[in-house]
């Protein structure tokens, strides 16, 4: 068991976030909103706990972002007569996200459960947008002109479409709140998994749209509030190791094989996948295994009612892989291949998901594996077959994986 004292601690967190979309209000007849996107925000932390009590203060430098993409569904011919045509337009638009960096300083309170604990964290944080000179982003789109609308001449007009987001506080202060079930690693490391909720108003911004020769005003507000699925990775001080108590039986052979659960992204694509993994041979961390898993493939358009309006939606995603480590202690060479497909759950519109079918993924990269229980990650260079691309051979090389998670027999 574990005897907590005074302890002192630094650590890594990656939250992979779900933002709801944002607000629109819009005086036209056409339809635009805000769709939901998936975020990841990444911070650094010193952690105190004081003497032998629950009670504890949580300091950190955090760097995110705040996505939002627009949704439209509006008649082109109410935008001009141009070369296009008068065909319905609908779809998602994306932006560039509004990237922040922030200082967080929380109170902390740890609940034991057993041999470990549940760490409840709630405090504000101070956000810093990285604004361009002028102060605001703008983001203009035109539909139906006969040349391409250029946003630099004056002859061109005002565009279909203009949305921009206005100048925010210097301070701008939002309220996250988590709880992380803690779970130790080794003499001086422990992992976290939890829960965190974002409390935040939404960012200011302006709409406007033209629409069949008028002119309407209207609002667009990008939400900061989020849900999120921490992940953190602590080292305690020596100092701390000191005042932590464990009884451990010596290692033995238990005849089971090595098993992990993990959460794994790719960048650039935004895949994002739970898998379980598991080594084909008995009390070893190296060799042969295998890994299957779910989760968020790439986008496609669908229809959502029977009046042709359309939205974004995530495709299912099924990776299965096979891999070899390089390296019977917790740190290895990791190579493999697998198969990952990727499937619509409605209808698909307009050929929008050509391209996000299956593929092949190669891997080669790091994997650190606890040779007994804890916590497990893996960073890797993952080259691309597309579907697209098999019969040529063509690689999508610059493609990387990262993921984290827990380790077992």
């Amino acid at each position: 068991m574990f005897i907590y004292g005074q302890t002192t601690s630094f650590g890594l967190r990656v939250t992979p976030s779900y933002v709801p979309g944002a607000v629109v209000v819009n005086p036209s007849a056409s339809n635009i909103y805000g769709s939901p996107d998936l975020n990841l925000n990444i911070g650094i932390y010193a952690l105190k706990y004081f003497k032998s009590g629950p009670l504890g203060i949580k300091a950190g430098l955090e760097y995110g972002a705040v996505p939002y993409v627009l949704g439209i569904n509006a008649p082109r011919k109410a935008f001009g007569i141009g070369s296009v045509g008068d065909e319905q337009i609908d779809g998602g638009l994306s932006s560039n996200p509004l990237s922040f960096a922030a200082l967080t300083i929380s109170p902390t309170y740890k609940l034991p459960l057993g041999s470990r604990f549940l760490e409840i964290t709630a405090g504000p944080s101070v956000r810093f947008y990285n604004f361009p000179e002028d102060g605001f982003y703008e983001y203009m789109l035109a539909y139906n002109r006969s040349t391409p609308y250029d946003p630099n001449d004056p002859a061109a007009g005002p565009p279909d479409v203009r949305t921009r987001v206005t100048d925010l506080d210097l301070f701008y202060i939002s309220f996250p709140v988590s709880a992380d079930y803690v779970i130790r690693t080794g003499r001086r490391g422990q992992v976290k998994f939890g829960l965190m909720y974002n409390i935040s108003k939404s960012i200011p911004g302006e709409l406007e749209v033209q629409f069949y020769g008028k002119m309407y005003q209207g609002t667009f507000r990008p939400r900061t509030g989020f849900w999120g699925f921490n992940v953190q990775y602590e080292r305690l001080s020596k100092r701390s190791v000191r005042s932590y108590q464990k009884c451990v039986s010596p290692p033995a052979i238990t005849g089971r094989y090595r098993k992990a659960l993990f959460v794994e992204t790719f960048i650039p694509g935004g895949l994002l996948s739970a898998n379980y993994d598991m080594k084909l041979k008995k009390d070893i961390n190296h060799g042969l295994g295998f890994s299957a898993g779910a989760g968020l493939g790439g986008y496609y358009l669908t229809e959502v009612t029977n009046n042709n309006k359309t939205t974004d939606r995530r495709m299912l995603a099924l990776p299965i892989a096979m891999n070899y480590i390089i390296g019977a202690k917790q740190h290895g060479l990791e190579v493999g291949i697998g198969f990952t497909s990727q499937i619509a759950l409605d209808k698909v519109r307009d050929n929008s998901a050509d391209d996000n079918g299956t593929f092949i993924p190669l891997r080669i990269g790091y994997r650190l594996q606890p040779k007994k229980e804890g916590f497990t990650a893996r960073a890797a260079l993952i080259p691309i077959i597309k579907n697209s691309t098999v019969s040529s051979g063509a690689f999508n090389l610059f493609n990387f994986g990262v993921s984290c998670g827990y380790s077992f027999k």
